[in-house]
């Protein structure tokens, strides 16, 4: 039978990564915070899309207004009265909430091209340091694009497989495990793929560090689930992806994460 000093060494390596997992956000954003050009990059998705908002919104709300007084002067009612005011009051609200309610999606797709490089920009930060990736011609390039289809399929699937087991009395802890280690990966992946980490190398990795990276992942998931938060979130989750993967290895001066 293992004796309780044994289960305590075992357990406190295990819980200081689930901790260090579930904080990992809020040293990402302090790091962010602290750094320029970390700022910049990480902000700059999120400006380009409130301008393209404002403008689309703008063009959104002035051909719901024409809209609305073709259709008063169509049926020969009254422009400007009550009911046109309320219905043109109406019809710009609409158009802000729908704007509301997808900027977070919209961002995240212009935020695309610009994750990569702050994750680069975030290695010089990363504690040990990480490797700097060897340079490759047209082959290697292909081969990152092939091993970031292979990433992007494995998510998917990963993500189906959580949302059925989900419904399946029983395995609802396992379906939320399963879905923190999702959101974790598709962060982690970032660093990972520009040094030619493969899918399998990439998934060993969720299971050497397995506490460290459900921990990551379940805080993240709380912040993105947050209403008009998101495109906020998506940097902070990049950087910390980042950090992760540069310190779960351990190093001299830290053990590593379980």
């Amino acid at each position: 039978m293992q004796s309780p000093v044994s289960r305590g060494s075992t357990w406190f390596p295990r819980s200081r990564s689930f901790w260090f997992g579930l904080t990992l956000p809020l040293r990402s954003a302090r790091l962010i915070l602290s750094r320029r050009d970390l700022l910049l990059w990480s902000m700059l998705p999120v400006a380009l899309t409130l301008v393209l908002y404002v403008v689309v919104i703008a063009a959104a709300q002035d051909w719901a207004v024409t809209q609305m007084e073709t259709l008063f002067q169509s049926r020969g009612w009254e422009t400007g009265g009550f009911s046109h005011t309320l219905l043109s009051w109406l019809g710009r609200l609409l158009v802000i909430l729908a704007g509301a309610l997808t900027f977070t999606f919209a961002s995240s797709i212009v935020a695309s091209p610009f994750n990569d490089l702050l994750a680069e920009k975030a290695e010089r930060f990363a504690e040990p340091p990480l490797s700097i990736p060897p340079a490759g011609g047209l082959s290697r390039q292909l081969r990152l694009v092939v091993i970031d289809l292979a990433k992007s399929v494995a998510a998917a699937a990963a993500g189906i497989l959580a949302l059925l087991m989900s419904w399946i009395p029983g395995l609802n802890l396992v379906a939320f495990a399963l879905a923190f280690l999702l959101v974790c990966f598709q962060f982690t992946s970032y660093p990972q793929t520009r040094r030619g980490v493969a899918l399998g190398e990439g998934l060993r990795f969720l299971a050497r560090h397995f506490f460290a990276c459900v921990g990551h992942g379940a805080t993240l998931t709380v912040l993105f689930a947050v209403p008009f938060r998101g495109s906020f979130v998506l940097p902070i989750a990049v950087v910390g992806g980042t950090l992760l993967v540069a310190r779960a290895p351990g190093s001299a001066a830290a053990a590593p994460l379980r």
